[in-house]
């Protein structure tokens, strides 16, 4: 730092020979008052320049008096030290008092400041965004210079969804900044997720609706009113990336919202051998290369090896290694494209139901006859009816040094020697040893099975 640049911060401190009452914070709040020089803040921001000479100041005893209550204490010390000594030290402030520097940079036309917090931010974001990406979204969504701190922030949500969607804030986000994400085509989350919190988004704006709890007791005028407010929201649903029972269960009463281009779409999609609708699936929403399981099911399985949130059912990819009517039912097969692979998820189908039973290995597979592998993660599960997700049951390892089972001369085995669940070919058998029973038949022929590395 120069000389010169000491000398001017001695000044700001010393507060001597000031001519200019500069009062931060809001009322009631943490307030301060710096008495600071206008001849350098008139050099240093065409901001004070012009509040100066355009008379936005008042002029009290020969001092020029600024109001700034938007900006907070700590922002403002920050901003001065840069403006008289050139003092730009990020390291040591907390990431909410950079962020009001940010704010305030834009209104105070600090353009060379607000490039380097907002460049600093981007380059941190790991500490700055990722708590709160949708908070800093909705105070910046609307200023163009914040365009690249703007897209970082859409580009967490879209990877971390249940931010946004989980947040208990989401019903007072701007319509502008819903009908983005509704818009986008990369956001992980299931389309139910996005329908519900939709709704509770327009019902939050419309309480008298939100007080009628059964919905038959609506009257047309009352459909009319949620449809102006969620007339943007609307045309951006991926109906058709509903099940056919959600669709039912969940967007049918409200069809009265959705306009007659929009019902006509859907009555196609479900209607087979008819035109394509005009929705773009979403990247998460897609169904994985399975031939026995489907999308919703996949995402309960998931809820099941991430337990902490619902949209765990969406966090994880599934990339299929082995299909036996492809590439064999054998235990050489198994080995050779399934161990050393990681996490694994196997599923398949028995000759003789519509049931899909399988299981998890959070571990590697081996061809290390008579081993164990050691987890609490692993589990077995029985959907009896793949029609029927209240049909599903799981159950998780009671004993973790008998969690999986490793054998050269047997397909994937869970349990004291593969006991509660062992393949052998296209037999299966299944025992309640080390796993609680969860009606898995105990010995089975199966049609077609699958073995899917699970990536986070």
């Amino acid at each position: 730092m120069s000389d010169v640049c000491r000398d001017l911060l001695r000044l700001l401190d010393s507060e001597k020979h000031y001519d200019t009452l500069l009062c931060v914070g809001e009322e009631g709040g943490h307030t301060k008052e710096f008495r600071v020089h206008s001849p350098i803040l008139c050099a240093r921001s065409t901001y004070f320049a012009a509040a100066v000479n355009e008379k936005w100041a008042t002029k009290e005893d020969n001092k020029y008096i600024l109001n700034k209550p938007n900006v907070t204490p700590a922002a403002m010390d920050f901003i001065l030290r840069y403006l008289y000594g050139g003092v730009v030290d990020f390291t040591s402030q907390r990431a909410s008092v950079l962020f009001d520097v940010l704010i305030a940079t834009d209104e105070l036309e600090l353009l060379s400041l607000l490039n380097d917090v907002q460049q600093h931010m981007i380059e941190k974001k790991d500490e700055f965004l990722s708590d709160n990406p949708v908070k800093i979204l909705r105070k910046i969504w609307l200023h163009e210079a914040f365009v690249p701190l703007r897209n970082v922030c859409i580009d967490i949500v879209c990877k971390q969804p249940s931010i946004l969607f989980d947040g208990d804030e989401f019903c007072d986000m701007p319509e502008s900044i819903l009908v983005h994400f509704l818009q986008r085509d990369d956001m992980d989350v299931p389309e139910i997720v996005i329908w519900r919190r939709t709704l509770e988004w327009g019902l939050a704006r419309n309480h008298e609706l939100a007080a009628k709890s059964n919905i038959s007791s609506w009257t047309k005028e009352d459909f009319v009113t949620l449809e102006k407010t969620l007339h943007q929201c609307l045309r951006h649903i991926r109906y058709h990336n509903f099940e056919l029972k959600e669709f039912c269960e969940n967007v049918m009463p409200y069809k009265k919202l959705l306009p007659k281009d929009i019902r006509n779409d859907i009555i196609y999609y479900y209607t087979p051998e008819t035109s394509t609708p005009q929705w773009k699936p979403r990247v998460g929403t897609k169904d994985c290369d399975s031939f026995i399981i489907k999308r919703t099911q996949l995402e309960l399985i998931s809820s099941w090896i991430d337990k902490n949130k619902y949209f765990a059912r969406n966090r994880f990819r599934y990339e299929l290694l082995l299909r036996g009517t492809r590439d064999g039912f054998d235990s050489t097969t198994f080995h050779n494209l399934c161990d050393y692979k990681g996490a694994t998820l196997i599923v398949c189908k028995p000759s003789s139901s519509n049931a899909v039973i399988g299981g998890y290995n959070p571990l590697n597979w081996t061809s290390n006859s008579g081993t164990y592998g050691n987890t609490n993660k692993s589990f077995l599960f029985h959907i009896k009816d793949i029609d029927d997700l209240d049909s599903a049951q799981f159950s998780r390892v009671g004993n973790i040094t008998y969690a999986v089972y490793y054998d050269a001369s047997y397909g994937p085995c869970f349990g004291n020697t593969g006991r509660d669940l062992c393949a052998n070919d296209t037999s299966w058998t299944s025992g309640s040893n080390y796993y609680a029973g969860i009606g898995i038949p105990n010995s089975f022929t199966v049609q077609e099975y699958e073995v899917f590395k699970v990536i986070s």
